[in-house]
């Protein structure tokens, strides 16, 4: 792994190590059923291309994320899979601790990624943004299907929604304020001069210097609706 100054980035390829061992071992713990243990496998392949997608980032992208580097640190440690026993219960109970790793994942990690990626890497937000959501519909519909548990399954579906709430929510990013040009290069224009040439001329009116300081750079939107099919299983 390629040293970076975003400290949080290495964690977080760690993190999506883990979780996709996770599932590693749910595949295996639940090989006897065909159906749910590809399901499991598919889960692993989707934290890999997750774990994939994000290592392409340059490094000037890290670099913009370092003031929410605490945040996303603090949000990985309550995504950590535990030691144990965890993939070895009952398919509930896994399916309710596979729910307590992928929501601060998703919310917490993800979502603030593709926020600040629509600010200057759009196509590559669109990407990331498309395979998270894949992802959670395919742990809606194993939920949906599986659990037995009509509270997991609201579970699963505010976490679609408030995934897709927070990714399209309007970034506002404050610009760097415009260098002012050395002596040399200012050309003093008298007052008069220039009052009088506006006159003549019909020339606008510069805007304030603090405006322009004032302007923000404004986050591209993601398209309006990218749907993935989430279909509730048959019982």
């Amino acid at each position: 792994m390629t040293h970076s100054p975003f400290k949080a980035r290495g964690s977080l390829l760690k993190l999506q190590r883990d979780v996709a061992k996770f599932y590693s071992l749910l595949q295996q713990r639940f090989e006897g059923n065909s159906l749910i243990s590809d399901t499991w496998a598919s889960m692993e392949r989707d934290l890999q291309a997750q774990a994939e997608s994000l290592k392409k980032l340059p490094s000037t992208f890290w670099k913009s994320m370092k003031k929410q580097e605490k945040d996303l640190e603090q949000a990985m440690r309550g995504a950590l899979p535990c030691e144990g026993s965890d993939h070895a219960g009952t398919l509930p109970a896994c399916l309710s601790h596979m729910l307590n790793l992928e929501e601060p994942l998703v919310m917490k990690v993800y979502a603030p990624l593709i926020k600040r990626l629509r600010v200057d890497w759009t196509e590559r937000a669109l990407d990331f943004y498309v395979l998270v959501k894949a992802h959670i519909a395919r742990l809606e519909r194993l939920v949906l299907a599986y659990s037995g548990d009509p509270a997991l399954g609201q579970r699963c579906t505010g976490l679609f929604q408030s995934f897709e709430k927070e990714v399209q929510e309007q970034v506002v990013i404050e610009a760097h304020p415009p260098r002012t040009p050395g002596r040399q290069a200012v050309q003093k224009t008298p007052q008069r001069k220039v009052s009088q040439a506006r006159r003549t001329t019909g020339l606008p009116r510069k805007r304030p210097r603090r405006a322009l300081e004032n302007r923000a750079e404004r986050a591209k939107p993601l398209v309006k609706k990218l749907e993935i099919t989430r279909r509730r299983a048959r019982r």
